[in-house]
């Protein structure tokens, strides 16, 4: 009889065990609400995606891949503290998602973690099978040099360019770390590149300018100051251009 019940009770519990699962259709449901969640975000509307994928999430709560897309939401939206709990849950459900690393790394940048981010991204460098290892590089390199730390930013932004020459970002970024490591020339030729490369890249053709006018490169400077109004007459960035104009005009002759 005790043996009896003992199979009982192991019967019942599995029963509720397997009873707690989504049920196939609540998976097919809950993938849905995921994709269209996903379309939202690519269009620019992190509210939407976070409803759809807190949908998601209710019909089918142990999905990895929705954990780590309700991080990137809450992410959009400027929740990091909720981003970074997301993620750190699409880890516990799946502990070799290294793309959740990679999104750890850039909210722990915004939040001022930088030795965290540094940890994360070079986890994400260690996957062999990772696609697109110079992203994480520029980001490993961003988050030295918010650090203060230029040597490093430096070493990692031409990393990602060794990789990914046409890199535009990284090129940009590697020209911040020159200009404030007191390399000028590299600076200058790096921001040309990305000017060369991205033509529509304001901040590229401003902190060039800049840079020129630093130097008392002044028609080079005038040249460049006049793209960042071109580009985009009005903007703030521009309206700091007419300034520096304005001062050239008074000193070129």
């Amino acid at each position: 009889m005790r043996r009896l019940g003992c199979i009982l009770i192991i019967a019942a519990a599995l029963f509720l065990f397997t009873g707690c699962g989504p049920s196939q259709r609540d998976i097919q449901r809950a993938d849905v609400h995921h994709g269209l969640g996903y379309n939202y975000l690519q269009q620019g509307d992190p509210t939407a995606a976070l409803r759809e994928f807190l949908e998601a999430e209710r019909l089918n709560p142990q999905n990895a891949h929705n954990q780590y897309a309700l991080g990137l939401a809450l992410n959009a939206k400027g929740r990091y503290l909720e981003a970074l709990d997301h993620y750190k849950q699409a880890l516990v459900l799946d502990p070799k998602f290294t793309e959740v690393h990679n999104a750890l790394g850039a909210t722990y940048i915004e939040i001022g973690k930088w030795d965290n981010a540094i940890q994360e991204f070079n986890i994400v460098l260690k996957d062999i099978l990772y696609l697109t290892p110079f992203y994480v590089l520029n980001n490993l390199g961003w988050a030295y040099y918010k650090k203060g730390d230029l040597p490093h930013a430096i070493e990692n932004y031409q990393r990602a360019l060794g990789m990914k020459p046409d890199f535009g970002l990284a090129i940009y970024n590697l020209g911040l770390a020159y200009r404030d490591n007191k390399q000028m020339d590299q600076a200058i030729a790096a921001f040309s590149q990305t000017a060369l490369l991205q033509p529509n890249f304001l901040d590229a053709h401003f902190q060039l300018a800049k840079l020129y006018f630093d130097t008392g490169k002044k028609r080079e400077a005038q040249k460049s100051f006049e793209e960042v109004v071109r580009l985009a007459p009005q903007s703030e960035t521009a309206r700091l251009a007419r300034q520096y104009l304005e001062l050239l005009k008074k000193s070129i002759k």
